[in-house]
């Protein structure tokens, strides 16, 4: 096909079209017109974007949804993972009046499900409260946790869209009334209150978090459509040193002791005396913080950390190891124990045992009240008072141990002059049952002091650590030779002493008894029918792992002593404890005589054989050989109060007796040597001289010599060491003077 090629289009004609002046006119009105409408809807479009109205609102929320984000409050946990405070959903009944069509069945059907007083139930279901307000929403019962699910899904069918069931948060205690003086509570408003629920609420409180987001048509929320995100924040996870299998065994055992003895508290303490920590704190009688407000506030009370108590003999702990670590005496310095009586500051002290004269372990073995108050005399007020504060006496042991006691524990300026008699025998002080566990843990652990603590971390949600128990610095008191040797005299006190009954066969242990009459309640003197008893010890021997100490108090029975009252507590739950550690064992045999070198200690456990003793058998009660006057020898009479003593002339001139270990023989003129008269000299001066006679001297204060021990004339073979007391200026005392 042959395409012809020989016609062409012609050209489109040329237009010349030249706008006129209304042409332009009109087209300058057009955009004119085009960009005020344009201003107008951009105008208008940013009004509504920035300034909706209420419908378009209202429209925009309708299309967002809030999720909150609960997080449970932090759980607590022992020192195996053992949940001790966890916090679980519980649903909770609730009522619309508004839907309510037949009040009175609904009130009578609802009171036999939830047992509620159906007049209660009546009033709740009313649709307008006293100023007439249209209720919208009635609790009936929260967190029911007694009712099957069924029988809450009839409840809700029953009510036909008037009752409604929510899950809420509780706090849960699976371990009932065990460790609840320490865990403390979270009461119905979930508040924290008490305890470690409220001291470390910083940590365990929770914070929910909050997301929005847009919704589909089916009321959903869209992953794509985020709008805003706040993590939860708290809930963090506590682990404690305590653990639950110790804390159980610990509560049991004092409360059979205190049936078995009628005894009204009861307090307890496990403790590790290297570190501190704290394997079980009990407080009995107790109260369940699942329900805690069926119990008194005085019920749920920590007495173990806010009731102080006189030690007794506990105490002499402190003066023993002070005068050992001095040097002023040894295990075998002889002290004259005046056959059970003495007048040493115008008050007669009396011992249950008329011993004579006896070195200082067996005087300690038998808690002479004598010799330890000689013993302190040695030491003097100043020294005295400053190890009783190095033991860790009259101050709080720990910040773990929220509004703990200080104990009552006065300065020296505040002293009586029956101070020096009665503080040596845990008189005029009273104590806390940390503060007695912070002391043996010296003694056990060979002579540092350690804080004692129950929290050992914190851990968040996401695995770190916020807090984590860091000990203090850990200083010496006592040097390792003072320590084992206190380790001796506290292992006598159990294998023969007043401490019998704590002994435990395959652990060596070691202890101090203490027995002490309570204030009246009035406030007036001491009540002779209520006693506080006290045992505090360690085990084993060889390489102490805990110290506990066992408190009970106003026990009913004849024999109202710490050895017979808290020994057998003491000897169960340690030996439970030691085996739970998996310490090896530690048989009682041959005591460690490595400190002794007397000949008549020697002789004493000459006998004894390496075979294992076997183990002391707590007798029952009607097996007793009772003591001659139902006592012992930790038992001490009161001392009279400071004003009930006679301060006139005639009483300041009684003889008192003197404090010397042992009487000294006074030289007669020329026929033996004699202590000279240091009285007046300066400290160089009476140095020179003891020097000359080869006699070490035991310095206080600054000056010149006001007073010595022993005094001018005491035969100068018999002095081991010179006390020098020195002030500002020598006291003389004129013969006419009376």
């Amino acid at each position: 096909m042959r395409i012809d090629n020989r016609w062409k289009p012609e050209p489109a004609k040329k237009l010349d079209f030249i706008p006129t002046e209304e042409h332009r006119s009109r087209i300058w009105w057009v955009k004119l017109f085009f960009f005020l409408g344009s201003v107008v809807i951009f105008l208008r479009l940013g009004y509504i974007h920035l300034t909706p109205g209420a419908q378009l609102s209202d429209e925009d929320k309708f299309h967002i949804g809030r999720m909150i984000i609960e997080r449970p409050r932090g759980e607590i946990f022992d020192r195996n993972g053992l949940v001790l405070a966890t916090s679980i959903n519980v649903p909770s009944v609730y009522v619309d009046p508004r839907r309510v069509s037949d009040p009175l069945a609904l009130a009578n059907y609802v009171s036999v499900h939830l047992n509620l007083p159906e007049d209660d139930v009546l009033k709740r279901l009313a649709r307008t409260d006293a100023s007439g307000k249209t209720r919208k929403m009635n609790t009936l019962k929260r967190w029911v946790r007694d009712l099957p699910k069924e029988e809450l899904a009839a409840l809700i069918d029953y009510g036909e869209g008037a009752i409604i069931v929510q899950d809420e948060s509780l706090r849960c205690y699976p371990h009932g009334d065990s460790a609840a003086h320490l865990l403390g509570f979270v009461n119905r408003a979930g508040e924290a209150s008490e305890g470690l629920e409220l001291a470390f609420d910083k940590h365990l409180y929770s914070k929910s978090g909050l997301l929005r987001a847009r919704k589909d048509r089916n009321r959903e929320l869209l992953p794509s459509g985020l709008l805003s995100y706040e993590e939860p924040e708290g809930g963090e996870m506590v682990q404690l040193t305590l653990d639950i299998n110790m804390q159980h065994a610990l509560e049991d055992a004092i409360d059979r002791r205190m049936e078995e003895v009628g005894a009204v508290l009861g307090h307890g303490i496990l403790m590790n005396p290297h570190t501190g920590a704290i394997f079980a704190l009990a407080s009995r009688p107790a109260f369940d913080p699942n329900c805690y407000d069926e119990f008194p506030a005085e019920r749920r009370k920590n007495r173990a950390l806010l009731d102080v108590f006189e030690p007794g003999s506990v105490m002499k702990i402190v003066t023993a190891a002070a005068v050992l670590e001095h040097g002023l005496a040894t295990m075998n310095t002889l002290i004259d124990c005046e056959n059970g009586s003495f007048n040493p500051y115008g008050h007669r002290i009396r011992d249950f045992h008329k011993l004579g004269i006896i070195p200082f372990w067996k005087a300690f073995e038998q808690s002479s009240n004598i010799a330890l108050i000689k013993l302190a005399a040695l030491l003097g007020p100043e020294r005295l008072e400053t190890w009783i504060r190095l033991f860790g006496f009259g101050e709080c042991t720990s910040p773990d141990f929220q509004f703990e006691s200080r104990g009552i524990f006065r300065a020296r300026k505040d002293w009586s002059r029956l101070s020096m008699g009665s503080l040596p025998m845990g008189q005029e002080i009273a104590v806390t049952m940390p503060q007695l566990a912070k002391a043996m843990a010296v003694i056990a652990n060979g002579g540092y002091v350690v804080q004692p603590y129950f929290v050992e971390q914190v851990v968040s949600q996401q695995g770190e650590k916020t807090y984590e128990y860091r000990p203090p610095k850990s200083h010496r008191i006592l040097s390792t030779a003072t320590a084992e040797t206190m380790q001796e005299l506290c292992h006598q006190v159990v294998l023969k002493g007043t401490g019998r009954a704590a002994s435990i066969q395959e652990y060596r242990t070691c202890g101090k008894t203490g027995t002490a009459q309570m204030a009246r309640k009035n406030g007036r003197g001491y009540d002779p029918d209520r006693y506080t008893t006290v045992f505090a010890g360690f085990a084993p021997l060889s390489d102490p792992k805990i110290v506990s100490v066992i408190v009970i108090q106003e026990p009913t029975i004849r024999l109202r002593y710490g050895g017979y009252v808290c020994g057998p507590v003491f000897k169960e739950v340690v030996r439970d404890a030691l085996i739970r550690l998996g310490v090896p064992e530690d048989p009682v045999g041959i005591p460690n005589l490595k400190h002794t070198e007397d000949v008549f200690l020697a002789q004493k456990h000459r006998a004894v054989t390496a075979v294992k003793v076997p183990e002391a058998r707590v007798p029952e009660k009607e097996e007793i050989e009772e003591p001659e006057s139902g006592m012992d020898a930790d038992i001490i009479a009161p001392p009279p109060a400071p004003e009930d003593l006679d301060d006139d002339i005639f009483a300041l001139l009684t003889s008192l007796d003197g404090l010397d270990l042992v009487a000294r023989r006074m030289v007669e003129d020329g026929k033996e040597r004699a202590m000279p008269d240091l009285i007046g000299m300066t400290k160089r001066q009476a140095l020179d001289q003891l020097k000359g006679l080869e006699i070490p001297m035991d310095a206080q204060g600054a000056g010149w010599v006001i007073a010595q021990d022993p005094p001018a004339g005491a035969a100068l073979q018999d002095v081991v060491l010179c006390a020098l007391y020195f002030g500002n200026k020598t006291v003389t005392i004129d013969d006419n003077e009376g």
